[in-house]
């Protein structure tokens, strides 16, 4: 009987692991940039800017890992939904850097915003400004970084935003200027193993 469980738990042992091990990392945004705490999830959402210095990003410190790992998170894209809010197609790009400036990868984001769109969950905003009083992250998009051996340094910056109505389209790429939200920052070593050939 005994045999018969530990069989089943040595089984199900590999489809666990699959996943890679979640690690500990250090999130060293500056805390201007916390949006505020979503209320359903208790997720920290952080406002992405535009910038090619990475200690001006989301800055992110990942631990030593031996075969790399996933680094991920959900990106939104960060629009003021004033009273007089007209329907537009909203582009949202931003970029992962490392410590140095150099991108590790580029993504975007595109969905038609209407003035009735919401979000999936209120956000408890961190600032009472007016002129933050009708900020909201919308939609969602997971991104998955794939990183490197050894320890690494990551941040999330803001590149360019693009607003469309009709015929016109106003665009956003100046330093400095929140563009998107990011939230459910995680961080998991990789897994898999290098397949040796036998000749």
């Amino acid at each position: 009987m005994i045999a018969m469980l530990l069989s089943f738990v040595m089984a199900m042992a590999p489809l666990a692991g699959a996943q890679g091990n979640v690690l500990p990392f250090e999130i060293r945004a500056d805390k201007n940039l916390v949006m505020g705490k979503g209320e359903q999830s208790g997720e920290t959402y952080y406002d992405a800017v535009i910038s090619r210095d990475a200690a001006k990003g989301i800055l992110v410190k990942l631990p030593y890992t031996q075969k790399g790992g996933r680094f991920s998170f959900d990106l939104h894209h960060r629009v003021s939904l004033t009273p007089s809010y007209a329907d537009a197609e909203v582009t949202t790009i931003i970029e992962v850097i490392n410590g140095g400036g150099t991108s590790v990868g580029v993504y975007t984001l595109i969905d038609n915003i209407s003035s009735s769109s919401r979000f999936d969950e209120p956000i408890a905003k961190v600032s009472t400004a007016e002129v933050d009083r009708y900020v909201t992250p919308l939609s969602r998009k997971s991104i998955t970084v794939e990183t490197k051996p050894g320890p690494q340094t990551l941040s999330i910056v803001g590149k360019t935003s693009i607003v469309t109505r009709g015929t016109t389209s106003n665009r956003i790429d100046t330093p400095g200027v929140r563009i998107a939200t990011v939230s459910k920052i995680k961080f998991a070593e990789a897994t898999s193993g290098t397949r040796l050939s036998v000749d």
